[in-house]
């Protein structure tokens, strides 16, 4: 059972985006129509990411309508429902009637079956902006699976916008974290997850400068070690080759890495990114993430 308190829209900016990510995402939710997607477990904040993308580009000359299940962030200027699956009133048949009205923007809760994604897909080529999420645990993987839901590779690649994976990790409590320099194994194991050749890049060697962050614990975080929570995230961008990519049906591997050759960090990665900078730690970043 999730208990929810009326939730407030946090900006985009505070979202902990790294500069890639936050500049990508500007560009993608600043187009006309498309389709962006928010994916990850249940919890993982991917409302409250929706939302902040809403607030970004809420103006009072755009229409935003939004169907959730249960609407859990109000917004000034949006349109809400929340879907009745009782009644016959799901996701797909709010997308119906929220069509026949011409909203700019539609939020949709989740693209839980075939009929929900193949009219989502529809609305974002007859010139709305679709935003909405799905259960999955990387950005390719979510192509995949909507492929395999028996959605039209033509129209998807052509909707397509973009793709965040997220995962929420917990935060070192500021006021007793702790800068310890790693062994060696510890390095090895960071660059391993990392990946070698990205990480050369970073051009980050094994010295005495290199250090690490550990929970300590005090009276502010009870002992814990922790306070609060940050997102770290993996957005891939629907470039030209990624769109062809859809059409050919490719694996998430083949798709992983061309994505990743574009500039895209994998979770693992803007986890380790993330540790290396004393936000979180790297016990906790492998912990969410799936190698």
């Amino acid at each position: 059972m999730r208990i929810l308190a009326k939730g407030e829209t946090m900006p985009l900016e505070d979202m902990s985006l790294l500069p890639r990510n936050y500049k990508e995402m500007i560009n993608i939710i600043s187009k006309p129509y498309g389709l962006i997607l928010c994916v990850g477990p249940t919890g993982s904040g991917k409302t409250t990411t929706l939302h902040a993308a809403l607030r970004h580009i809420n103006r009072p000359d755009k229409k935003i309508w939004t169907a959730e299940d249960p609407v859990e962030i109000t917004q000034y200027g949006l349109r809400q429902v929340q879907v009745q699956p009782k009644i016959g009133f799901d996701f797909a048949a709010a997308m119906r009637s929220f069509l026949r009205a011409d909203p700019d923007v539609i939020m949709v809760g989740e693209m839980r079956d075939h009929e929900t994604a193949k009219t989502g897909i529809e609305a974002s080529l007859t010139g709305h902006l679709v935003f909405s999420t799905l259960h999955t645990n990387s950005a390719p993987e979510t192509i995949v699976r909507l492929l395999d839901m028996g959605i039209d590779p033509l129209n998807f690649a052509d909707a397509l916008l973009g793709i965040l994976a997220q995962r929420l990790v917990r935060t070192l409590c500021n006021s007793c974290k702790e800068m310890y320099h790693p062994t060696k194994e510890e390095y090895d194991e960071v660059i391993e997850s990392y990946g070698v050749t990205a990480f050369e890049k970073l051009n980050m060697p094994y010295t005495d400068n290199f250090k690490l962050f550990r929970p300590k614990g005090c009276n502010l975080c009870d002992k814990t070690g922790y306070k609060g929570r940050i997102g770290i995230h993996e957005l891939l961008v629907a470039t030209e080759d990624i769109k062809r990519m859809v059409q050919k049906h490719a694996t998430v591997e083949i798709m992983r890495e061309q994505a990743m050759k574009e500039g895209m960090t994998t979770l693992l990665q803007d986890g380790i990114l993330k540790a290396i900078k004393g936000f979180t730690d790297f016990k906790q970043v492998r912990r969410v993430c799936i190698k």
